[in-house]
């Protein structure tokens, strides 16, 4: 299984007023079922626990990674779990119903847990000596034991033969070009054969399992959310490969007549696929009105320094409160704001204030509340920041004045940050000769984990290891909220964008070249 941390590139549509009615008339019938008062979401603790053998003979493979889904998270929810001396891991999730979910210890291998379960792993570290293609663990080297219930076991087989049978790369590059070169109508016609013969499939393995309920809710599950995201990135992935804007590309109004068939108000979060649903709905919501478009263009460009008036935040959640409902309601307003947490803090109380009286799940509720409250001591604790903090990035911008610094906080254990670190390298040929440097801070690991993972990623460039006082430094100084993160930095030392696009995001070679050469012409 390949999964992919899509960046969303910046673009510009144009609907037209009947076009956004349509989809207004089409999400009103789907939060239909949801008018009455349900029970809010509830969340228990999964224990998922276990022992790595043989690992004295693989001592640097001491982290462990699982994948679950997290209706909160806003980009993949990794966790990295460390493996402590003895091969012991144990890692609590909270979890509001049965889900699949992934590990990952060199090759991925599929797993099925629901709140209270737990769930124990006993994995031979020599699976790191299979160097097969496969992207799946052979069942020899991982056994699960514990809170097995029904169709667990069916639901995980399925997956294996799936990911490297079914979900492979070659699928996704022919949903690529599909996407790419077919008319809206053909793009729509050629997911839905996609969808179809996929559900066969799960039909036709859960007869022969004899599988029970869990098994086809959860297949099915993901089987629709992974179409249902292809077909809502059509309307600006489209017209982003072929060049053309999107104003210029109107799509038939009919287009998101598929969302007829799907229940947004799910109150099951059982795969990953669910949460990325839906951002996209969101991101269509936030291009409904001209004006409001091009506040939403200011912000994401141009974050705390953009221009917003108060009254967006309460437009953009009227908006959405009118049309949707129920969970998918709630959870896009959660997302909304999220956002706008962290692309421009200091209109966080405005945001929160506009959006808390619609929420009325109280779980999706409270955790809202909590996130406002940890940004608002944050923000307490930011103002005791001394600019003169000299830190180790402060020093290497004093000895590279005259150069760009692309720089990259990054750690070992994080494996976004490892993903992005072929394509930093890519980057750094492509701008050989030019004067470019490549700054790796690493931060929250310990000297050999660093350097062996910079052995192990030929990772070339300045590679600085941080210490704690000064990521602490730099993260308040910089709104650092995750890793990876990038900084790019001009030949005077000025920071002129504090959160830099990744390497794996076009945007930034041109962002770097057009910088060096307003530099050239400014001399």
């Amino acid at each position: 299984m390949v999964i992919a941390l899509k960046n969303i590139t910046l673009i510009q549509i144009n609907f037209m007023r009947h076009y956004l009615l349509y989809i207004f008339f089409i999400i009103s019938i789907i939060s239909l079922p949801s008018c009455k008062q349900s029970k809010p979401l509830q969340a228990n603790k999964a224990i998922i626990s276990g022992e790595v053998i043989n690992l004295s003979q693989h001592k640097n493979k001491t982290w462990i990674e699982i994948l679950h889904p997290d209706i909160f998270a806003q980009s993949a929810p990794f966790k990295q779990i460390k493996i402590d001396s003895t091969g012991k891991f144990r890692y609590e999730a909270e979890l509001i119903s049965p889900c699949l979910c992934w590990g990952i210890y060199n090759k991925w291998f599929p797993f099925v847990i629901s709140p209270g379960d737990s769930l124990h792993f006993t994995i031979d570290a020599n699976i790191w000596n299979d160097k097969s293609r496969k992207a799946i663990s052979k069942e020899d080297y991982i056994q699960i034991s514990g809170t097995i219930k029904e169709d667990y076991n069916k639901i995980r087989k399925f997956q294996e033969w799936a990911s490297d049978s079914l979900y492979t790369r070659s699928l996704r590059r022919s949903i690529d070009e599909a996407t790419k070169t077919k008319s809206p109508e053909e793009f729509k016609n050629f997911i839905s054969k996609i969808e179809s013969n996929t559900k066969s499939i799960i039909e036709k393995f859960g007869k022969e399992f004899g599988a029970g309920p869990l098994y086809y809710d959860i297949l099915n599950t993901e089987n629709q959310f992974r179409n249902l995201d292809d077909l809502m990135r059509y309307w600006w992935s489209n017209p982003m490969m072929n060049n053309v804007k999107t104003e210029d590309n109107e799509l038939p109004k009919n287009y998101f007549s598929f969302l007829e068939n799907y229940n947004m108000n799910n109150r099951n979060f059982f795969v990953l696929q669910q949460s990325d649903v839906l951002k996209e709905l969101l991101k269509l919501y936030l291009f409904q009105d001209k004006e409001l478009r091009e506040i939403d263009f200011d912000i994401r460009k141009n974050k705390e320094n953009a221009n917003v008036p108060n009254s967006y935040f309460s437009e953009q959640a009227n908006y959405i409160d009118k049309s949707s409902s129920g969970i998918t309601r709630d959870m896009l307003l959660y997302l909304f704001t999220i956002q706008n947490f962290k692309q421009t803090p200091q209109n966080s109380s405005t945001a929160y204030s506009a959006v808390k009286d619609f929420i009325e799940d109280s779980y999706i509720a409270n955790h809202l509340h909590k996130e406002y409250n940890k940004l608002t001591l944050k923000k307490k604790n930011s103002s005791t920041v001394k600019p003169s903090e000299h830190t180790a990035l402060d020093s290497l911008i004093d000895v590279n004045k005259g150069q760009i610094l692309y720089v990259d906080f990054w750690a070992p254990w994080c494996a976004p940050c490892l993903y992005e670190m072929k394509p930093s390298q890519k980057l750094k040929k492509k701008l050989n000769g030019k004067p470019v440097q490549f700054v790796y801070l690493a931060c929250r690991t310990n000297k050999d984990k660093w350097e062996t993972a910079i052995a192990n990623k030929d990772i070339i460039g300045i590679n600085v290891l941080l210490s704690d006082e000064d990521y602490q430094t730099l993260s308040k100084r910089y709104n650092i909220q995750g890793i990876p993160h990038f900084l790019l930095i001009d030949k005077s030392g000025k920071v002129v964008n504090q959160n830099a696009p990744r390497p794996s995001n076009k945007n930034i070679e041109t962002l770097i070249l057009k910088l060096n050469n307003a530099k050239q012409n400014a001399n």
